[in-house]
């Protein structure tokens, strides 16, 4: 199967006729980065091979589907060592500005001065192009990712979603605290660089359970520098509930929006309904109120700063547990 007149999937200029398929190219005409191919994502059992200037990505299993994008696993070669990577192509090609937004914002992150201490709790975008393959009539967008280093396969990582499954009933609160304190770091970080993630769902926070790993995920609905008047582009639509009030008036999105899906991820986890207020089932009262906090319907009184939230989350609970220490956390075993 072959492509034998190779046009620009995003304008239809014509590329030139010595272009081959099954390789990033660039469209003059409307500057995509682009990517041709004549096999199908998805179809067969065999590997695929996308190759681009700077590495060739061996694009395999389908991992998962989020909101916007199929997940399949990708490895490559650098620095003499295999590495697991992401490949992320849109499920449908009207989803291709969102899928380029979770580039955009990847790429900024990147740029920031300190962005390497926080690279553990982030995808790293390696490629983002547009793809077309041989029986699409549509390009679709892709973005490949990184894992850190510290992450050998993507079968180590666990959605919030899965954990729930898991332990239907809740997790113990000090379970819990691990996973609300990265997560509270990673998002002062993102907030600081003048970001809103925009959907801290179940679904796109990932935990690594034996070494209390964090990673936030599916960027697509980001906003960058939200204090311009930008608003959120789309929402998670199974997850509309979850947001707050604020998101049905004409406003630029917050930090406290971030913060406020958040604390709703921790009641889903401690098994309380995460669209109530927070239950003495499963917290002491300081907790309930700090929680309640987070959850305030007025984003004016709402908290702003993840930094702040976290310092006071640390006093509390070195106040109710006394001194931080290790707890083993498991899930199911996963094959790779």
């Amino acid at each position: 199967m072959t492509i034998e007149i190779l046009k620009c999937p995003n304008c239809g200029y014509p590329l030139p006729e010595s272009v081959r398929a099954n390789q990033l190219l660039h469209c003059e005409a409307c500057g995509s980065t682009l990517y041709l191919s004549d096999w199908k994502i998805g179809e067969g059992k065999d590997a695929i091979l996308v190759a681009t200037p700077t590495r060739v990505y061996t694009v395999s299993t389908l991992l998962t589907k989020d909101d916007l994008c199929y997940v399949y696993r990708c490895a490559f070669g650098a620095d003499d060592q295999t590495w697991q990577g992401l490949f992320r192509i849109a499920r449908s090609a009207d989803d291709n500005d969102l899928v380029q937004n979770e580039a955009s914002a990847l790429y900024h992150l990147q740029a920031q001065p300190d962005y390497r201490d926080f690279r553990p709790f982030l995808p790293q975008v390696l490629e983002s192009f547009l793809y077309q393959d041989a029986a699409s009539p549509r390009a679709r967008q892709v973005n490949i990712v990184s894992l850190h280093e510290y992450i050998a396969s993507p079968s180590e990582l666990y959605a919030l979603e899965e954990v729930h499954a898991y332990y239907p009933s809740g997790i113990d609160a000090r379970d819990m605290a691990w996973m609300w304190r990265r997560l509270l770091n990673i998002l002062g970080f993102v907030h600081r660089s003048r970001v809103v993630h925009g959907a801290v769902l179940p679904g796109h926070v990932l935990i690594e359970p034996k070494e209390h790993k964090l990673a936030l995920a599916n960027w697509a609905f980001a906003v960058r520098d939200p204090q311009t008047g930008k608003r959120l582009q789309a929402i998670s639509v199974p997850y509309e509930a979850w947001y707050p009030p604020e998101l049905k008036q004409p406003v630029p999105p917050t930090p406290g929006l971030d913060l406020f899906m958040a604390a709703r991820c921790m009641l889903y986890l401690l098994g309380d309904d995460p669209l109530d207020a927070p239950s003495a089932r499963h917290m002491e009262p300081e907790l309930q109120r700090y929680f309640a906090r987070c959850l305030e319907p007025d984003p004016a009184r709402r908290p702003q700063n993840a930094w702040g939230l976290l310092q006071d989350f640390d006093r509390i609970i070195e106040q109710l547990w006394g001194p931080r220490r290790f707890r083993e956390f498991t899930m199911p075993y996963k094959p790779d």
